[in-house]
């Protein structure tokens, strides 16, 4: 069983790009602060990689799709940043060729956010990491030479692709780029450093110029400007930052163009350690609750977050420069501490209040992830729903705007998985070599698939004989060599999900837990057609299928005679007495199994998202 509740997802499909009618209204810098108000990164998306190589699914998040972007907009967002890493998509020298589609890709998704009239924020994001495979835009390197070409002939590129694309997308140069070490790493030497940080203003540097000339839109273009690290107090010239000459710019624009990116995850024992259960509270009056940073009562009182900002007006939109805090946001602690919720919502309204009163625009950090470690989720990607409302509350407070944020539940159907086909690839494998594919359902039928085929389909239908459960059981393969195996692709009752692009190793027998290890990334993903969302553990697969209004078999159990109400520790189930009661994780593993013998029936919970079923009919709960 599968707990995503889903709003009706779309699929791909044609957009209306920003460059219909060439029309550019060239905002002056109130106006383009104004204009883009409140934003939201999609973030562990198109900068998901796995070995330097892109994948927009890879980190567990769905694609992309136009569905997301409406939710965005319909709940106060103006603006998106999306960050994207090219990595091992980027061609050799001397040409450094952009991969087409993955290209292709990027154009797609930011033309979902334009057709929403979101403003667009585009970078190239993880290629600047030292943690990352394949990172090269690394400014302690010593090729610096061969690093600025490859820079400048990307930028030529993706400034071409959207040359003539309006005042709505916004191109920053890189993200969080330096040496990789901090201050207190560099004790008794000079930080930053000062070469490197010299590399940093000639990437900008290179960026401005390379963008500029290329289209008349180009030339008035906003562009978005980083420092050492996103640091504020690093970004400033006291420590080395510096303003590119914007020598292309159109003559007719009054003012300044450019941006300063930075941004603010302060204090990190709260906004970024999810492991650390103790600090989970902000704020002035909060600091005698022992639940606030260890960092001191300096770096959790209200005054030095507004005094960051005010360094942020003194250097930079006082002097005409605007500042995007591009990313900023908290990770959910609401398992430590119930009230995190309520102090992670005022921090959140506190720093948007301070980037409205210096002139600068919040743009929140969402990676996806819900309740999970690194937890900055606000929005569940696979269900297309608000998962932290209060958060997406306190941003409309900061920014005066009132919405109506959606808590229904759309109709949905726990279905049967009666296809279920996996397409491979052998590689490696000699010659009609042998291959065969065994698998045993939940009544304990074993079936075999054999073939001495490279490509084949391995039908393991029906994969379950439990309603809203699949237990693949398990695969054996054999061979009388060594060998590697792709998937390609999985479709369940017609509903096709593309694999990422995982290989493992096999001997000459080798039993697994087979489907879950060969896809090889817990987590959850869209169908192709956007009908279906499969979720992936290490034990189990789960299978939702989204129906339309008429015909859905789950409705709620809320009655005059049966209801079920979260308790303190649990939840309680009235009026059930007789009736077999079964509760499920989100993850499809059932947690609690009872036949109710009284009127009330208890059953012990930790906090989380289950489905109850009592009888025939099912009730969501969430225990907070």
């Amino acid at each position: 069983m599968n707990l995503k509740f889903l709003l009706p997802l779309l699929g791909a499909a044609s957009f209306v790009t920003a460059n219909a009618d060439n029309k550019f209204d060239d905002l002056s810098q109130h106006e383009i602060v104004e204009a883009m108000g409140a934003g939201w990164n999609l973030g562990n998306t198109l900068e998901a990689n796995t070995n330097g190589s892109p994948n927009e699914t890879c980190w567990g998040n769905p694609k992309a799709s136009a569905a997301l972007m409406k939710l965005i907009k319909n709940n106060g967002f103006n603006s998106i940043r999306i960050p994207v890493s090219y990595l091992n998509k980027i061609g050799s020298a001397p040409n450094y060729t952009i991969d087409p589609e993955w290209l292709a890709r990027v154009k797609e998704v930011i033309d979902m956010a334009l057709a929403e009239d979101l403003y667009v924020i585009t970078n190239i994001h993880g290629d600047g990491y030292h943690a990352v495979t394949g990172g090269w835009l690394l400014c302690d390197a010593q090729n610096q030479s061969e690093i600025k070409a490859k820079y400048k002939a990307f930028w030529e590129q993706i400034a071409t692709e959207f040359k003539d694309y309006d005042e709505h997308l916004i191109f920053e140069s890189m993200n969080e780029v330096f040496d990789g070490t901090y201050e207190w790493q560099n004790q008794g030497k000079p930080y930053p450093n000062e070469t490197a940080y010299n590399n940093i203003n000639d990437y900008n540097q290179i960026f401005v110029e390379t963008v500029r000339p290329i289209s008349a839109n180009n030339a008035k273009r906003w562009l978005l400007i980083p420092g050492w690290n996103t640091d504020i107090d690093l970004t400033s010239e006291a420590k080395g930052f510096k303003i590119p000459d914007d020598k292309y710019i159109d003559k007719n624009v009054k003012g300044n163009r450019l941006m300063i990116s930075v941004h603010y995850y302060a204090p990190w024992d709260l906004c970024g350690d999810d492991t650390d259960a103790g600090v989970s509270r902000w704020g002035d009056a909060a600091w005698n609750s022992g639940k606030c940073t260890t960092y001191g009562q300096g770096a959790n009182s209200e005054s030095t977050m507004s005094g960051q900002f005010d360094k942020l007006k003194t250097w930079f939109t006082s002097q005409g420069y605007p500042v995007i805090i591009g990313e900023y946001g908290t990770v959910d602690k609401t398992a430590y501490d119930e009230e995190n919720s309520d102090y992670t919502a005022y921090w959140t309204k506190t720093l948007c209040e301070n980037a409205r009163r210096v002139g600068a625009v919040p743009v929140l950090w969402d990676n996806g992830h819900v309740s999970t470690a690194k937890g900055f989720g606000t929005v569940n990607r696979a269900s297309n729903t608000l998962a932290r409302p209060y958060i997406i509350e306190a941003i409309n407070e900061a920014f005066g705007q009132e919405i109506e944020i959606d808590t229904t539940t759309p109709k949905t159907k726990l279905a049967l998985i009666e296809s279920y086909v996996v397409n491979i690839t052998m590689n490696g494998a000699k010659e009609d070599a042998k291959f065969t594919c065994q698998f045993t359902d939940w009544s304990n039928n074993s079936k075999a698939v054999k073939s001495t085929a490279k490509n084949l389909d391995i039908d393991l239908s029906p994969a379950s004989k439990k309603d809203g459960l699949t237990n693949l059981g398990y695969l054996e393969y054999e061979n009388d060599s060594l060998y590697s195996f792709t998937v390609n692709k999985i479709t369940i009752n017609g509903y096709e999900f593309s694999s990422p692009a995982v290989t493992g190793d096999l001997t000459a027998k080798q039993y697994q837990n087979a489907l879950p290890n060969i896809w090889g990334q817990t987590g959850e993903y869209l169908s192709d057609n956007g009908k279906a969302i499969l979720s992936i553990t290490s034990s189990a697969i789960s299978l939702m299928l989204k129906l339309d209004d008429e015909g859905s078999s789950t409705s709620s159990i809320e009655s005059d005679e049966i209801s079920v109400v979260s308790v303190d520790g649990g939840i309680a189930i009235f009026g059930a007495d007789g009736n077999s009661v079964e509760v499920y994780s989100m993850l499809g593993t059932l947690v609690a199994n009872k036949v109710a013998k009284d009127y009330m029936t208890t059953i012990s919970l930790p906090n989380g998202i289950y489905a109850v079923k009592v009888g025939d009919k099912t009730y969501k709960v969430i225990k907070k």
